[in-house]
């Protein structure tokens, strides 16, 4: 295991080295030279990664495949090559499989089921999946997902080198918080190797997305369930990046990628509960279309706080109260409490100027390279800006959509999918007279509190930021304000289309 960590580790130091070198010498090369040099970096890098990740498997398949997602944020080389992690995971001999299905079924394969196909059809960076069929009346079609051997001890060691690499970047980058992704990646690998676990929320998420015959979730079948082995109903669909196959089937993708963000937001708005991991090998379509979600390891559910946290964006940018949102903002936890909340108001003001009015049908002639712009200039302006921890898989999934739906629809508007959704929040949300009294009085009621916290704050000297974009430089300055695009954006846009609604929508 310790020649595992130092090959994880040797892995990021020659990445790393590879743009050092390249930043270097840059500066002696023209610019369709730097152009190409970059390119033929990237590809290598991406090569390396790849064969790295087939070689150890593991959770560099997971980082690979989270990696070939984002075409929003990554050069095509890199989301070309680390693509071929989604189909290319070399399986496990059956031998090692079946022994495990004995240790756990406590019986052989042909003895619990009525048939079990050996060459398994999916293998990901933790198990793989048989076909196999159940002995009831039905003959129920299952598929079977099947922990590797020794796992857990593979999963502890990857932890580690990772907590080295987060510790190499916080010494590089002091004031990017790559402890709290690193803390956050951790706590979801641990829930992802517990089948059961697994279990509950797949049939929590069958139960939510169940009166929509557009969304198919498969079955548990907990008589075949362990914490390493988790067999669930059988099925299938076109891989929903294949757009070719999507067509010759008579499935426009352009309708996939509408029904994909509509079933998203009701995930996140109605259930409070999400697919954390939408990657193309999750996902598959059938006529209709029909979407249809499988594995369930990467699930994330909603605060109740942090949806009031939005709600109180919405309404907020309804009344044009821009303290209103910046407050909102500090109690989701994206403001420090210890940062200038007036610098934030300003960038808060610029959006709420530069969007709110703009009518739907406007959105599309935005591009998200006109608002990276925007961002990168009030950038400086908001330096308490945070990433809250709970926003981590957020984040993630936004940008892993994001990238899917350029795939599949690049002119979809989700401003205007976005608009029954902000009407609901609106009618339920608006807050009567004597709730906005209620409200008032309790904050007058905390202001003496709130006001000697703050001076307690001044007095001991930590009235500072927590993060200075001059301190983030090259490709990681880039990929980390985007990833804030992403996630600020998924936050403020509902409230942007509510304002919409208020002015004329309603009608």
């Amino acid at each position: 295991m310790r020649l595992r960590g130092f090959r994880i580790l040797l892995l990021a130091a020659r990445i790393l080295a590879g743009y050092a070198v390249y930043g270097l010498f840059s500066c002696f090369r023209s610019h369709d030279g730097r152009t190409a040099a970059q390119n033929r970096l990237h590809l290598a890098c991406a090569i390396r990664i790849k064969e790295t990740a087939l070689a150890m498997t593991g959770l560099l398949i997971k980082v690979g495949q989270f990696m070939s997602a984002r075409i929003d944020l990554l050069p095509p080389a890199y989301t070309t090559t680390l693509s071929q992690l989604q189909d290319q995971v070399p399986p496990v001999p059956f031998e090692a499989i079946h022994a495990r299905i004995v240790e756990e079924l406590g019986a052989p394969a042909e003895s619990v089921f009525d048939s079990f196909d050996a060459t398994p059809i999916a293998a990901a960076s933790l198990g793989q999946v048989h076909r196999a069929v159940l002995r009831d009346a039905e003959k129920t079609r299952v598929a079977v997902k099947v922990q590797y051997p020794d796992i857990e001890r593979i999963v502890a060691c990857d932890l580690a080198a990772l907590h080295w690499i987060v510790r190499l970047l916080r010494w590089l980058f002091p004031h990017i918080r790559f402890d709290l992704l690193y803390d956050e990646f951790s706590k979801i690998v641990q829930q992802e190797i517990n089948y059961i676990s697994e279990g509950h929320r797949a049939e929590r998420f069958r139960k939510n997305c169940a009166a929509d015959p557009r969304i198919v979730v498969p079955r548990v079948i907990w008589s075949h369930t362990t914490r390493r082995v988790l067999t669930m109903t059988y099925v299938d669909g076109i891989k929903i990046s294949a757009l070719d196959d999507l067509r010759a089937a008579g499935i426009d993708p352009a309708a996939v990628a509408t029904l994909l963000t509509e079933c998203y937001m009701t995930q996140i708005l109605q259930h409070l509960f999400f697919h954390g991991d939408p990657h193309p090998g999750n996902l598959f379509v059938r006529p209709g279309p029909t979407l249809v979600f499988v594995d369930f390891g990467l699930m994330q559910e909603i605060r109740p706080e942090t949806l009031r946290g939005v709600r109180k964006i919405i309404l907020a940018v309804i009344d044009r109260d821009v303290s209103g949102i910046a407050r909102a903002l500090v109690d989701l936890g994206f403001i420090s409490r210890t940062g200038r909340i007036e610098a934030v108001e300003g960038v808060v003001s610029f959006f709420m100027e530069r969007y709110r009015d703009t009518h739907p049908n406007m959105f599309q002639r935005i591009t998200l390279t006109q608002v990276a712009q925007d961002l990168k200039m009030l950038f400086s302006a908001a330096p308490a800006l945070q990433i809250p921890n709970h926003f981590m898989l957020f984040g993630r999934t936004a940008g892993m959509l994001n990238g899917l739906c350029a795939r599949l629809d690049p002119t979809l508007n989700i401003i205007e999918l976005a608009k029954p959704h902000a009407k609901r929040i609106v009618r339920e949300e608006t807050p009567s007279l004597w709730s906005k009294a209620t409200e008032l009085a309790g904050r007058l009621a905390t202001l003496p509190e709130t006001l000697n916290a703050v001076l307690e704050i001044i007095a001991s000297g930590r009235l500072r930021t927590e993060m200075s974009s001059e301190d983030v430089t090259g490709v990681l300055k880039k990929i980390y304000r985007l990833l804030w695009i992403v996630t600020l954006l998924a936050v403020l846009g509902m409230g942007l289309t509510a304002g919409w609604i208020w002015r004329g929508g309603m009608q």
